[in-house]
């Protein structure tokens, strides 16, 4: 009988699991993650940049088509409820003496879970902070007036720990 002898060949047993560097390398960044990321996903930053970009544009809705339709359109500003309302008056601007904003202005977007076309709608947790005027209105000319022919002053509306909105009167820029 010839027995072959096995050169070389050691049996070492089979190694699984991890090293425990490896493992610390893992909670190290797992701890990493949870200081940088967690703290963002539960911050409402994300949602008043949002609301205060959406209240600037809607401002700006309201004044090119004011412009556009040569008609006055009003703004409305609830801080309480945080929502924001727009309506256009339809009669002819000549010679008017006073504006009365009846028809519903839909905004381009819809309605952001509001309850109508014409709202935008702050979410949950984000505030209108205050409004110097709680209604704004845009002439045919794109300027703020607090009656026909009359430039009013300008205006301001604050989002929680967002910077203010103005709204320059004698051109209706909005910033």
């Amino acid at each position: 009988m010839v027995v072959f002898a096995q050169r070389g060949c050691r049996a070492t047993p089979d190694i699984s699991g991890f090293t425990l560097i490896e493992l610390v390398m893992v909670i190290v960044l797992i701890g990493i993650l949870s200081v940088v990321v967690l703290p963002r996903f539960a911050d409402k930053t994300f949602d008043e940049r949002g609301f205060h970009d959406a209240l600037k544009s809607v401002l700006q809705h309201a004044r090119h088509v004011a412009v556009a339709s040569r008609r006055f359109v009003c703004v409305e500003v609830n801080a309480a409820t945080g929502v924001v309302l727009l309506k256009r008056d339809e009669a002819s601007p000549d010679g008017k003496t006073s504006i009365d904003c009846n028809a519903d202005l839909p905004l381009p977007s819809g309605g952001n879970g509001c309850d109508a076309s014409n709202q935008a709608c702050a979410p949950s947790g984000v505030f209108i902070g205050s409004a110097s005027t709680p209604s704004l209105i845009f002439d045919p000319l794109g300027r703020l007036v607090s009656s026909p022919g009359s430039v009013a002053s300008a205006a301001s509306i604050t989002i929680s720990n967002q910077p203010e909105i103005t709204v320059t009167p004698q051109t209706g820029y909005v910033q």
